[in-house]
């Protein structure tokens, strides 16, 4: 191609291109045909990156919920003084601080071979949602693609993802650090995952927990026609071979649902476990989940809102059980251990363990102590068989000793 010829062709990037460092790029791609699908081209140095942008009014409804309770759901967990869980912003952290992310690839391991080739974000900024996603059209252009997407994120404390911990954001630093000495320096960041919320809570309702069942069972979103994700690679790689950008047009509309549906998704987990679930099953889990991040009045009235009539319910029993004990309620943890043990199910040797360590070493019972171990190690070898009985025998023979009368223990 002749100097002329180049020249016309750059012509319609060299004004947007004065405000970016460095020279002007040859696109192989026509800025028209990018408009097209509502998109931008972005030049830098000897390479550009294509952007889509998309802002949605915070009153928009997507699935159950409109954006503006993205807002609610933040300052909710500001009220709880809750900083250490999961799902909870950080004391100065706004709704707004939130960074949505959401990758495509071209495959996916994580090896070096594999590449993202768009990098979709979608935050709140005002009275609206801003979707920005930052396409890659070709290999050469990869500097100019992490330019782009990273010039403005100088912050990614509250980065929320789906599977992100995993996949999306060991693949960023991956390519970052295969190109870090042309780029700027990734920004250090916190990571809010919903999948594992997710796990949490819908494995009881889910058959597993993609994004698109989660959407269908619990967001209440169907997406009807859609790209589907994993045939995004193969999309990609006609592109690269046709160089048309319609072709790509799904993947754009598929990335932009997913970041819809994380924000979506995000104020229904934390609706969710701030408000105690819809089931007795999340309301089990909510529980365990204040318990394990030590907010045990929480997990206390998690675990009371467990319906006696759901298979959580002994298990949920008896890890009160244990709380209350843990936080000194003794009185209120035997009865539900004496609960637990006339139910006579799967846990009903280990209250019986934890009667007959309160009646020996609290109230220095020891016939009511042997009473609760003798018929413990009876139920376990029926319950759990081949069944070690090694420790029910020591501690029926230290009671024996304790007692001094054999014959005064109960049957």
């Amino acid at each position: 191609m002749d100097i002329q010829k180049k020249l016309q062709r750059l012509k319609p990037h060299i004004n947007r291109s004065r405000s970016e460092a460095g020279p002007v790029a040859e696109t192989d791609i026509s800025e028209k045909k990018w408009r097209e699908v509502q998109c931008e081209v972005l030049v830098f140095e000897e390479g550009y990156a294509v952007r889509r942008r998309r802002r949605y009014a915070i009153s928009h409804v997507h699935g159950f919920h409109a954006f503006k309770e993205l807002k609610t759901m933040v300052d909710a967990w500001k009220k709880t003084g809750v900083e250490d869980h999961p799902l909870a912003p950080g004391r100065e952290q706004e709704a707004e601080d939130l960074l949505f992310l959401d990758t495509e690839t071209t495959g996916l391991s994580h090896g070096a071979g594999n590449m993202i080739f768009m990098i979709g974000t979608a935050r709140l900024s005002g009275e609206e949602v801003i979707v920005d996603q930052y396409f890659l059209p070709g290999p050469e252009h990869e500097i100019a693609f992490y330019h782009h997407f990273l010039r403005d994120k100088t912050a990614l404390h509250a980065l929320v993802t789906y599977n992100g911990k995993a996949f999306d954001w060991p693949q960023l630093k991956t390519r970052h650090t295969l190109l870090r000495e042309t780029l700027p320096s990734l920004p250090a960041f916190g990571h809010f995952d919903l999948l594992h919320a997710s796990r949490r809570l819908f494995k009881y309702a889910l058959a597993n927990c993609k994004l698109g069942n989660v959407e269908e069972g619990i967001l209440g979103l169907s997406r009807g026609e859609d790209t589907p994700g994993y045939l995004a690679p193969m999309y990609y790689q006609d592109f690269l071979s046709v160089g048309d950008p319609s072709i790509v047009e799904g993947i754009f509309q598929h990335n932009e649902q997913d970041l819809l549906s994380l924000i979506t998704l995000y104020i229904e987990l934390s609706r969710r476990v701030l408000f105690g679930g819809l089931t007795s099953e999340e309301a089990y889990e909510i529980a365990r989940w204040w318990r394990d991040r030590k907010y045990y009045a929480r997990a206390l009235d998690a675990y009371a809102e467990v319906n006696e009539r759901s298979d959580c319910y002994e298990q949920a029993l008896y890890e009160r059980g244990h709380l209350l004990k843990k936080t000194n309620r003794h009185a209120e943890s035997i009865d539900l251990f004496k609960k637990v043990w006339d139910m006579q199910g799967f846990l009903a040797p280990l209250a019986a363990e934890a009667l007959a360590i309160w009646y020996e070493h609290h109230k220095k019972d020891y016939g009511r102590a042997y009473h609760y171990s003798k018929r413990g190690q009876a139920l376990d070898k029926q319950l759990h068989p081949p069944k070690q009985d090694a420790a029910w025998e020591h501690r029926l023979q230290r009671l024996q000793r304790k007692s001094g009368n054999q014959a005064s223990f109960p049957g």
